[in-house]
């Protein structure tokens, strides 16, 4: 059995062979040897985030499993298997496993906008300004994040999952298709999908997110479906032009501890 620390490495070996490939076969770092400005930083955050910030979303989880299905199961709710398992439960979880899936990739993608646009929120920023302080994005950089945005987030979308009993495989394969396109569309290449532009998130749309430029802050939130962007009114994606300038205007270190203590620091001298 591979230890965290080794799957932490293969996992983001396998990224690099496959984002990286996009990126320098049809992105913006053809004939470009990989940034070094930032690399180290994106590296820890990474192998943190892969290794002990998913253990704590393991625990977080899990507590919260607990916290939701023993009084269900209590109530005479059959959500466990002959093992004791949990099941799924209801219309739900007795659906067809493709059906449950389309859903749930749909209610996760639902649910990351919202989660998203609350981190953008006064109290919630300081973390989330964390994973926006890239100022040379590409795939590596949806690794940094600050752990508080990772399990306060996880936590908010597992929730409904578990009340409204999808099954275990579709609560599994939800984030983890959302969780391979968000690294996509934080790719370094100017895809926009042309006439299919408004159908699926593309990396120019996201790209805009990141960007400085006051007219795109608090935009484009979505992770998959810009049809939440356009029927919430935080759609920003002009045609014929591109972003260029990615960060955040506010101070932050350009270390891993400096920026794990950012949150903290920024309220106690509010």
């Amino acid at each position: 059995m591979l230890t965290p620390l080794v799957q932490a490495v293969v996992s983001i070996l396998f990224l690099l062979l496959v984002f990286g490939t996009v990126e320098h076969v049809f992105g913006n770092k053809r004939g470009r040897l990989p940034r070094g400005k930032e690399l180290g930083l994106d590296l820890v955050h990474a192998a943190f985030n892969q290794i002990v910030t998913k253990w704590l979303v393991g625990v977080a989880v899990f507590a919260l499993a607990v916290a939701i299905l023993t009084p269900l199961v209590v109530g005479g709710v059959n959500a466990l298997d002959a093992k004791g398992q949990f099941k799924g439960f209801g219309p739900v979880g007795t659906a067809p496993l493709w059906l449950q899936c389309v859903g749930a990739v749909v209610l996760g993608d639902f649910l990351l906008y919202w989660n998203h646009r609350i981190f953008h929120r006064a109290r919630l920023w300081p973390f989330h300004a964390v994973h926006h302080s890239s100022e040379q994005l590409d795939w590596l950089s949806t690794f940094r994040s600050h752990p508080v945005n990772e399990i306060v987030g996880n936590v908010f979308l597992s929730a409904p999952f578990l009340l409204l009993g999808f099954s275990p495989a579709a609560s599994f394969i939800s984030p983890a298709l959302l969780g391979l396109y968000t690294i996509l569309v934080h790719a370094d290449v100017d895809w926009t999908f042309g006439p299919f532009r408004y159908v699926l998130v593309s990396p120019a749309f996201h790209r805009w997110h990141h960007s400085k430029a006051p007219e795109a802050i608090d935009r484009n939130f979505a992770s998959l479906l810009p049809l939440w962007d356009l029927l919430f009114g935080t759609c920003y994606f002009p045609l014929g032009l591109k972003p260029s300038d990615f960060g955040i205007h506010e101070p932050i270190s350009r270390n891993w501890f400096g920026q794990m203590l950012h949150p903290f620091r920024r309220k106690r001298s509010r």
